[in-house]
């Protein structure tokens, strides 16, 4: 097979391979692509049959795609990626952290009256230990549970994903761990 790669956006022709044997997947294709330009590696690739059409699989095999001996496909740029178990850890390890940093009342949070003090609420105390256990937990299924079925999403949803945890941690331990704080 001849596989024909062009860019969706331009129909520029990026990248020709020849002799690519009918089983190879889109995966392998992927590779072959990426060492013609190394910019753009495997997780960073969409190829399609179609410019506007759907991606296709890694898993997808070339002779069962619909194509003749020599195919075309299309290429689109995903955007530099970023793999999932790092968003995770990014994302559970803000807000566990961010709690604590209200817990024992840093410096710069509640003024130098409060410096490192405790509170006296026991259900202050019970409200840290249950926020860090809920997402030490989480931290370690992302490590040793989790199994992903996409190795990466874009770099850009990180910022979104992190601002919503950690901002949702941050306004909570602000006022469970106010030293005016009273239980209800």
């Amino acid at each position: 097979f001849e596989v024909e790669i062009l860019d969706a956006r331009t129909r520029d022709k990026l990248c020709f391979l020849d002799k690519v044997e009918p089983q190879a997947t889109v995966a392998d294709i992927k590779n072959l692509f990426s060492k013609a330009h190394p910019q753009w590696y495997p997780a960073r690739q969409s190829l399609r049959l179609d410019p506007k059409g759907r991606s296709l699989k890694d898993e997808d095999v070339l002779q069962s795609l619909p194509v003749g001996t020599t195919a075309t496909l299309y290429f689109r740029d995903l955007g530099a990626q970023i793999s999932w178990v790092t968003v995770f850890l990014t994302e559970y390890a803000g807000p566990l952290l961010i709690y604590l940093l209200f817990y024992f009342r840093v410096p710069f949070l509640y003024g130098p009256r409060y410096d490192f003090t405790a509170s006296r609420h026991r259900v202050v105390h019970l409200a840290c230990c249950c926020h860090s256990f809920h997402y030490v937990k989480r931290l370690l299924e992302t490590l040793f549970v989790h199994r992903f079925s996409h190795g990466t999403m874009p770099l850009r949803n990180i910022f979104k994903n992190c601002t919503y945890y950690w901002g949702f941690a941050a306004w909570m331990a602000y006022y469970i761990n106010h030293p005016l704080y009273t239980p209800p």
